[in-house]
């Protein structure tokens, strides 16, 4: 039994915000990033109520100075990898908003020469090309900023603190590192993942792309073949 289309739009919609990426990306794609989209929710809930509930509390230093502890976390860990990665949800989300408004917009009854020319497949290509490019910088962008934050991936479970607050010869311990580091770079490669089949639905579609800006609105008239 065919789809109505008010049906149609809802599952659309639907899978753009899971996914982040157009309904012109394969469905399997669509499918691993979804499938990714809740791993990334479900590692950050679980850290949430484990290693990142208490954070200061985690991290002892041999000082009795009361300035010296937030003083040297804030050298430690300048920003928390759970305020990073909940920062990277957010920007995702908010991609996978516009990319599902401008779904939805495609579906629209009403008539118009705005309408009309969302409907163009060349204009449809070009703003899935655009998504696609965004949503692999989205994520590299976060898995650099995490790099440069931990200098290397991995936070370190001691340091020695140099703030001015501490004795000299303070050192400071994250009890909670090891975990830490398991779930952030879990949150990365996810990120990784992410960005290489948006990179592979890039160059799937950069042969269409110019075939189409090859030839005109009139000459294109079937549709790309995905599985």
């Amino acid at each position: 039994m065919a789809m109505s289309p008010e049906v149609f739009q809802e599952v659309e919609t639907t899978t753009c915000l899971l996914s982040g990426v157009s309904s012109i990306a394969s469905k399997i794609s669509r499918a691993i990033l979804s499938v990714l989209l809740f791993i990334r929710f479900g590692i950050l809930l679980l850290g949430c109520k484990t290693v990142w509930l208490d954070e200061e509390k985690d991290f002892l230093c041999n000082s009795t100075r009361i300035l010296c502890l937030p003083s040297c976390l804030d050298e430690f860990s300048p920003i928390s990898s759970f305020n990073l990665f909940s920062l990277q949800m957010v920007a995702l989300l908010t991609h996978s908003l516009c990319v599902a408004c401008f779904a939805r917009s495609t579906f629209q009854t009403r008539e118009g020469w705005i309408q009309t020319q969302l409907r163009r497949k060349k204009v449809q290509f070009n703003l899935h090309v655009i998504g696609l490019i965004s949503r692999i910088l989205v994520e590299l962008l976060f898995i650099l900023t995490y790099y440069k934050i931990t200098e290397g991936f991995v936070h370190r479970r001691t340091i020695h603190c140099q703030s001015t607050f501490c004795e000299k010869s303070v050192i400071c311990t994250d009890v909670n590192s090891t975990v830490k580091n398991i779930f952030s770079l879990c949150m990365c490669a996810a990120s990784g993942i992410s960005a290489m089949i948006c990179l592979w639905e890039l160059m799937a579609s950069l042969p269409f792309m110019q075939q189409m800006n090859s030839s005109s609105p009139t000459q294109v008239t079937h549709k790309k073949q995905r599985f």
